[in-house]
């Protein structure tokens, strides 16, 4: 018996079910207080380039998460999972719920860094015990619930900060608190035993192990490219998308919560579809898929005059979010020994919130010369291509062979 069958032996529901709650607190970072950034606009709209400053404001915790990720790893793969995870759902809740009292935007853009860094241990410890703890298929059905459980609570965090930001807009702040009420559970989590000086992979029958027993980079390269690109272009949503529908369907911020809550909801559907997917459809065309799904659903929301419209093309942006997000962790996860995992998930979170982060810089400067229909039309463009150059590398350029497993392209 391997040491990550005994620790998947030891996992019971609570474990399980923590671990899947505390993924939420990742996706809480920004959807809570995205419906309240029009009121805050308005509310902080004598500061000089509010526009740009309340963006940021939202986006910094991104940087500060792309910054602190890879000590998070290097921490992690030395010391050990459990500590830092106590230490950052701690600060995650103090950092994100200053917001509530505060009513310096510099003060609240500062606690927003602090609420970064909780994120970075948060994420990458958070996927790193999902593959300390399981294997096989039932990583695969794991990876596909945590994604869901990102979306499911996107749908509660939108709607409830939402509700909340039509009451006053520091009010969605007191969500981050949450994150509170899942350290006793945490405490009951138990630490993954593993070799902290083994360099050597430990394969078993869905890994990647080439004849040398190296890492993979380039799978771990291409994993890092496709979510710094994906980001730049989802994050439109959070940034953007709620002055479009503020300003072009003239919606409250509760009904824009709602709204928004429509993509994360049809993520969450088919994150919990995506294990009984992995099985008949391989690692290539469900990034194809995914891809094609959201470039569809952003064209959509480009064209979108109704409320009913943007619904869709959410719900369409929805699908290729929860088909895309653990299919990424998936394919990252071949083939990586547990003693180096911590540094490589950090890394795949650097390049997922700095991607975030560059996303309002990108919108603004694009903005300057289109509109934000516009945006959302070349957003889905990008999104089209990289699922046609995903299709032409697999058919046009084959891998070499120890890069590959039955079912991957990299």
């Amino acid at each position: 018996m391997t040491s990550e069958t005994k620790n998947e032996s030891k996992t019971g529901k609570w474990v399980t079910l923590t671990v899947l709650l505390v993924s939420t607190l990742t996706v809480m970072a920004t959807a809570t207080i995205t419906p309240a950034v029009p009121e805050m606009e308005l509310y902080f709209q004598n500061i000089p380039n509010i526009q740009l400053f309340i963006r940021l404001t939202l986006s910094i915790p991104a940087l500060a998460i792309a910054i602190g990720s890879p000590l998070v790893g290097v921490i992690i793969d030395k010391w050990g999972r459990k500590k830092p995870l106590l230490g950052a759902a701690f600060l995650y809740g103090l950092a994100g719920s200053s917001g509530f009292y505060l009513n310096s935007l510099n003060l609240i853009f500062l606690s927003r860094i602090f609420l970064g860094l909780a994120v970075a241990g948060i994420m990458t410890i958070s996927t790193t015990l999902v593959f300390d703890y399981f294997q096989g298929r039932r990583r695969d059905t794991m990876l596909g619930y945590q994604a869901a459980f990102m979306g499911f609570g996107g749908v509660i965090f939108f709607s409830f900060g939402g509700y909340l930001a039509s009451i006053n807009w520091h009010a969605p702040f007191v969500i981050y608190i949450f994150a509170w009420v899942l350290i006793p559970g945490l405490l009951m989590l138990p630490e993954p035993k593993f070799m902290k000086n083994s360099s050597v992979i430990q394969p078993d029958q869905y890994s990647i192990v080439s004849k040398e027993n190296r890492i993979p980079y380039s799978n771990i390269v291409f994993v890092y490219f496709l979510v710094f690109i994906f980001q730049i272009v989802f994050f439109f949503s959070i940034a953007e998308l709620p002055f479009l529908l503020t300003n072009k369907l003239l919606l409250n911020p509760d009904l824009v919560g709602i709204v928004l809550a429509t993509l994360t909801l049809s993520m969450g559907i088919f994150s919990i579809l995506y294990g009984r997917l992995s099985k008949r459809i391989s690692l290539t065309n469900i990034f194809i898929l995914a891809f094609t799904f959201f470039g569809t659903g952003y064209f959509i929301i480009s064209l979108a005059l109704t409320r009913l419209e943007m619904i869709l093309g959410l719900s369409i942006a929805g699908v290729g979010l929860g088909l895309l997000i653990p299919n990424l962790s998936r394919q990252l996860g071949k083939g990586i020994s547990q003693s180096i995992r911590g540094r490589v998930f950090s890394g795949f979170t650097s390049f997922l919130f700095l991607g975030q982060f560059l996303s309002p810089l990108v919108s603004q400067i694009l903005l300057q010369f289109i509109s934000l229909t516009e945006l959302f039309l070349i957003g889905g463009t990008a999104m089209i291509l990289v699922a046609l150059l995903i299709l032409m590398k697999h058919y046009l350029i084959p891998p070499h062979k120890e890069e590959l497993d039955a079912k991957s392209i990299v």
